[in-house]
């Protein structure tokens, strides 16, 4: 018997292609949903909405799939937002904003600012093929985030259907609701003793962000579709700048990554990334035609942008040369904008050689891929990973945001051996201890999703797990939402559609 929504006018489907079609995502997690809906606007998101939560079913949210820790899948009903959600309005010059449906591709929002001569500098690596409402929901950022942090603060505002199918707008009035949590937060603020001290975080809830300001849409960004379903959402731009050049500098050893971020600082760069030596190594880096002869005797390879005027960026790059000729540092710097595409491009670059030399008898498979660290501990996390990928004998690409602390790491998973369930349980229980003894978190970027939420209790305090489960209770009463993200299901297991 097909199912039935009253009031919804859009695409509802139990068939096997369908169904397989949203059982996966970018990420290694997969899990068969019971339907997928795909709601042609938002008075169906409501009706869906309200009748889930009646007859007790679960709704995940999806956009682009591009999401990595498992928050887009789920074995209840998928909801399709790619479809109904793609409206981009007129860029709103006077105020620096665009508003755009949840569905929308962020590259295409973005070329429509820079048309307007504005830019919106979040943006993470994807933004070719995530859509701007999964950007949202996980709080991503990209590789300038080391001066412009993660989307939170470039979030206008949300539109969302809440969990009684009411609709929270862009620029409506906080819901009692809201008022209610924040008042609850503000009152005993136990949760916030121990929060990380970190320069980016998508895991949790962002309790101190939405205490502070009491926006909704604090809350909601980085909720991971468990809190509503996002429909809309309102991107703040800044003008877009004259001038950018990269410098590349080769870093001797794991210890000379302190000194590339605290050169990052002094000449304010908006990125500051690194190239790890699995990475050099298994991506051929040292034959690349522009850095090769850095990579080759390097532990690894640090990525700092200067943006600005030419002539800020001509001081910066120039301070730059001064400071790491000063330190012993072998540098690269581009000359022009063709010269800057090329030294960021190393990392696109050497992709393609990483998947050829992974081979078809191992799984680049990202179950450990976001932790974030102190950026002062940031060496003790990549000796530490590097002993646990050791005894769990596991190779991996490791690269990252240097100056943020927040590490990318790509486990390459024999799996056709018969233990690498173990080895791979191993890894992600070792680097969650590590992680947490480091004060940090085990998303920067991504999110908790599936994979991470079982190991929630042992990185957050008890209050602040609470906090969490307060928040959660308190605007998704009756479960509706993407249950098992952000706060596990009791037994739940991390590894659980790993893999499929």
């Amino acid at each position: 018997m097909p199912i039935h929504v009253p009031g919804f006018r859009g695409r509802l489907s139990q068939t096997p292609s369908d169904l397989r079609a949203v059982s996966r995502s970018t990420g290694p997690v997969s899990m068969k949903p019971w339907a997928l809906a795909v709601p042609g606007d938002l008075n169906d998101v409501e009706a869906l909405v309200r009748h889930a939560s009646r007859e007790g079913w679960h709704l995940t949210p999806r956009g682009a799939a591009s999401g990595m820790p498992g928050g887009n899948v789920g074995h209840g009903v998928v909801v399709d937002l790619t479809e109904g959600f793609g409206q981009l309005d007129p860029v709103d010059l006077e105020r620096k904003t665009v508003r755009v449906g949840a569905g929308v591709v962020l590259a295409r929002a973005m070329n429509a600012a820079r048309q307007c001569e504005l830019d919106f500098p979040p943006a993470p690596s994807s933004s070719e093929r995530c859509s701007a409402g999964g950007v949202t929901a996980n709080n991503a950022a990209g590789p300038r985030s080391f001066r412009h942090g993660s989307a939170r603060p470039w979030v206008g505002g949300v539109e969302a259907v809440l969990a009684d199918g009411d609709v929270l707008e862009i620029d409506g009035e906080s819901t009692g609701t809201f008022d209610v949590l924040r008042r609850t937060l503000l009152a005993d603020q136990a949760w916030a003793d121990g929060w990380p001290e970190v320069r980016k975080n998508s895991s949790g809830y962002a309790l101190a962000d939405f205490a502070h300001s009491g926006r909704p849409g604090d809350v909601l960004v980085g909720s991971e579709g468990t809190l509503g379903i996002l429909t809309r959402v309102e991107l703040r731009l800044r003008p877009l700048l004259e001038a950018r050049a990269v410098a590349v500098v080769a870093l001797p050893t794991l210890d000379a990554l302190v000194h590339a971020t605290d050169l990052a600082h002094r000449v304010e760069a908006a990125a500051c990334e690194f190239l790890g030596k699995s990475f050099l190594e298994m991506g051929g880096v040292g034959a690349d035609p522009l850095v090769g002869d850095l990579a080759r005797d390097a532990w690894g390879l640090a990525v700092l942008e200067c943006e600005g005027s030419k002539d800020i960026v001509k001081a910066g790059i120039d301070q730059l040369t001064r400071e790491a000729r000063g330190l012993g540092l072998q540098m690269r710097s581009a000359e022009n904008a063709e010269e800057t595409e090329g030294l960021w491009g190393v990392r696109h670059r050497a992709s393609p050689t990483i998947a050829a030399n992974a081979g078809r008898e191992r799984t680049s498979m990202q179950f450990i891929e976001d932790s974030v660290v102190p950026p002062q501990r940031l060496p003790d996390y990549l000796s530490g990973l590097a002993r646990i990928l050791s005894e769990a004998r596991l190779e991996a690409v490791v690269f990252g945001h240097a100056g943020d602390g927040n590490v990318h790491v790509n486990p390459l998973v024999p799996t056709g051996a018969p233990d690498w369930r173990d080895r791979v349980r191993h890894t992600l229980h070792g680097v969650t201890t590590l992680v947490a003894s480091l004060g940090g978190t085990l998303s920067g970027e991504h999110g908790d999703g599936r994979i991470r939420a079982p190991m929630l209790e042992r990185i957050w305090s008890p209050e602040a797990v609470r906090a969490f489960r307060m928040t959660k209770d308190t605007l998704d009463p009756v479960g509706t939402f993407n249950p098992g993200v952000i706060l596990p299901l009791p037994g739940q297991d991390p590894l659980e559609g790993l893999g499929c």
